[in-house]
């Protein structure tokens, strides 16, 4: 359902961009895939343009092209998603994004609306979807007339994309491992629905941690939340010491886990990190605004771990 209202942090609602991918079957039938890009994340949506050419043939990437001076990189989501494209598609766009502080543009079939949902009916996809996908997809919608929307691990292209460096992850690892001379056995909660970007955070604080948390879904780790408190005698700071979340996650979002943590007597002293691919100081604000006690893009060292050892 399109709405006009502007939304509002921590409703955990969200916009996403409906675009269409489509695949030729057996017997030369074509199969419509609806997917979504978080609004966020889309800078505008282009005609395809005249791009130069990428010189390797069995690259992501289809090309370069110079938009308004800045030279981005084109990646084919077909090929990402091992769709065999019909012949003769007309009309293809480009959505342009901007996410970890990178501009990048994917190549789409088509792009239909914009379409306001709920993160509570985002669901994580089954194993059927990730055994087909290569665990390529992070939530599900179920839409009007038995269909479903399907949304990318976008962390997961990228690092495909060689976006996060081995030498990136290494800095992070090395900048933790300096930060635990001083300050060691660190209680941690990660909460993010991406594996690979649960594995790169758990990566990179392990040199400070004692505990590390995981939960897929900001309901998750609330859940988890009410368990730990009660476990430890109603003492929250005995079982953690900071909460790393994302933003984009379904059944709850990371701007709505903040908001309940800090109107909530038990947890508001917790400190929030948001880590997030969301770049830019709109989305910056959004966090403010929900409570976090500091933000960072994935996955920039410097500000990840700084971001961290402020606040414990």
């Amino acid at each position: 359902m399109e709405e006009n209202s502007v939304l509002s942090v921590g409703s955990n609602q969200m916009e996403l961009v409906d675009f269409r991918m489509y695949s030729e079957e057996e017997g030369g039938r074509v199969y419509e895939g609806i997917y979504g890009i978080n609004v966020s994340k889309v800078k505008e949506i282009i005609k395809y343009p005249n791009v130069i050419k990428a010189p390797m043939q069995d690259s992501l990437l289809e090309g370069m092209y110079n938009l308004r001076g800045d030279v981005i990189p084109i990646v084919s989501l077909a090929k990402w998603l091992n769709i065999k494209e019909p012949k003769n598609l007309h009309n293809k766009k480009v959505i342009i994004t901007l996410f970890n502080n990178i501009t990048i543009g994917f190549t789409v079939h088509d792009a239909k609306r914009i379409r306001r949902v709920s993160w509570r009916f985002i669901k994580h996809p089954s194993e059927v979807l990730n055994n087909k996908y290569g665990n390529k997809i992070v939530g599900t919608i179920n839409l009007d007339d038995d269909k479903v929307m399907l949304i990318l691990d976008f962390e997961k292209i990228c690092e495909e994309l060689g976006v996060f460096s081995d030498s990136d992850m290494k800095n992070m690892i090395d900048k933790a491992s300096d930060a635990a001379k001083e300050k060691d056995n660190v209680k941690i909660m990660i909460v993010d629905d991406s594996s690979t970007a649960r594995k790169i955070i758990r990566d990179a604080v392990k040199p400070l941690s004692e505990v590390i948390i995981e939960a897929k879904d900001g309901q998750e780790a609330w859940e988890m939340l009410d368990k730990l408190y009660n476990k430890h005698n109603q003492n929250i700071k005995e079982a953690l010491d900071i909460i790393i979340t994302d933003v984009e996650m379904p059944n709850m979002d990371g701007y709505r886990l903040t908001k309940l943590i800090k109107s909530d007597s038990r947890f508001k002293k917790l400190p929030v990190i948001m880590n997030t691919s969301l770049s830019g100081s709109a989305n910056m604000q959004k966090a403010k605004d929900a409570g976090v006690d500091g933000f960072c893009t994935k996955f920039i060292a410097d500000d990840f771990v700084k971001a961290i050892i402020e606040h414990i």
